[in-house]
């Protein structure tokens, strides 16, 4: 069996099919092989891994499997960006490792998420994943702390507002931009696992084990989410994403094969009564449908039981097919969150919160008064409407 149920009926594309095989750290070879007898687009294999950040995972499957296969020219392409890739997550996760070490000797508990650490934990090897930016958790009470020590290293805020107005504005969100002028770096610094507008949006304190245990990165002790509690988290993340980032799915089914003996079911039972458990299932399905992972049976059983969740992830798996995965992200994302929300009083609170809860976005378009706060909600047609003019003219 090769792990692509369903592939005959989704009708993919032989490059995509191709980029399912190698998007793992085992590689399906014999499955490779006989693609690339039946012929391959080897531009468009490559573009189609570029935009779904693969390559580094997918550089090292060609070369164990079929290197030799690989038009010289693409081999070449490949070797270019595994170097500038390389080069990058070397960086940031230097960065990370200096972040870390200020904030400890500042005594400000800090967590990494995403990134090195999910690349660590899932992968074994945080050179096989693809990332761009840092994700750091803080405790809200020591966030202006963080950002006074996040300045003194060199990173400008996206707003240039008093630290305790920007939580208070984004309180709903629960995360901050600041980049690295000179470098180019990004940080985004939390103080919520999750934004509220998502279907599953879980608080620090649903995650039992803590926010502060180890993870070995670069032969450094970084803090992060307990193995236990992790797959709340990637649904959360996977989820926020309407599962159209093909690293998020990877990541479960990395993250499932590395650590079988992982009871997800405690994940199922906090995304359940966040009335968020669909995008954990459908992140469960997917990596099951395009990577074979083994799931648990206790969650097979529930994914036959909900009739959304086959829906979802036939969209997802749609939309991960397109040359643009994140094409109508703004509304496309919201329709999954209403979707995936369990119960019309979730779906009502949910909606609520889509409408009204602030966004970066509202704040940089306008900076009303405190007292005016609430018309955010009631100008954001008019700035959507704008934002869709602007792009037709252009």
């Amino acid at each position: 069996m090769n792990g692509y149920r369903g592939q005959n009926s989704t009708g993919f594309s032989p490059e995509f099919e191709l980029l399912l095989c190698c998007a793992r750290t085992v590689p399906d070879s014999p499955r490779i092989h006989t693609l690339i007898d039946a012929g391959i687009n080897w531009r468009s294999f490559f573009q189609m891994a570029a935009t779904h950040s693969v390559r580094l995972i997918l550089y090292q499957s060609l070369r164990a499997v079929c290197w030799e296969r690989v038009p010289s020219n693409i081999r070449r392409d490949w070797d270019g960006a595994y170097r500038s890739l390389t080069a990058q997550n070397l960086f940031i996760t230097g960065e990370l490792l200096r972040i870390v070490k200020v904030f400890e000797s500042a005594k400000i508990p800090v967590a990494a998420l995403k990134g090195p650490v999910i690349a660590q934990i899932a992968y074994g090897d945080f050179a096989l994943r693809e990332f761009s930016d840092l994700d750091l958790l803080i405790s809200e009470a020591d966030f202006s702390r963080a950002m006074d020590r996040l300045q003194q290293l060199g990173y400008t805020p996206f707003w240039n507002y008093d630290h305790k107005r920007v939580v208070s504005f984004l309180r709903h969100v629960g995360e901050f931009r600041l980049t690295n002028e000179t470098t180019r770096a990004e940080i985004d610094l939390h103080w919520r696992v999750a934004t509220k507008a998502t279907a599953l949006s879980p608080r620090i304190s649903d995650f039992p084990a803590g926010w502060q245990q180890p993870v070995c990165v670069a032969s450094a002790p970084i803090m992060s989410f307990a193995l236990q509690d992790l797959p709340l988290y990637l649904a959360a993340q996977g989820g926020w994403d309407r599962w159209r980032d093909l690293r998020r799915i990877c990541d479960v089914a990395e993250f499932l094969r590395r650590n079988p003996k992982i009871a997800w079911e405690h994940s199922f039972v906090i995304a359940r009564r966040l009335g968020g458990e669909r995008s954990l299932l459908t992140g469960l399905a997917l990596a099951r449908n395009l990577f074979g992972a083994q799931i648990p049976e206790s969650l097979e059983e529930q994914i036959r039981l909900d009739k959304v969740v086959p829906e979802l992830t036939a969209t997802a798996i749609q939309g991960l097919q397109k040359n643009n995965p994140s094409e109508g992200e703004a509304v496309g994302r919201y329709l999954f969150q209403l979707r995936a929300k369990r119960g019309l009083r979730g779906k009502l609170a949910l909606a609520k919160s889509i409408v009204m809860d602030r966004t970066t976005e509202d704040g940089s378009w306008i900076m009303l008064p405190r007292p005016l706060w609430w018309l955010y909600g009631f100008l954001r047609p008019l700035r959507m409407s704008r934002k869709m003019l602007n792009r037709t003219e252009t």
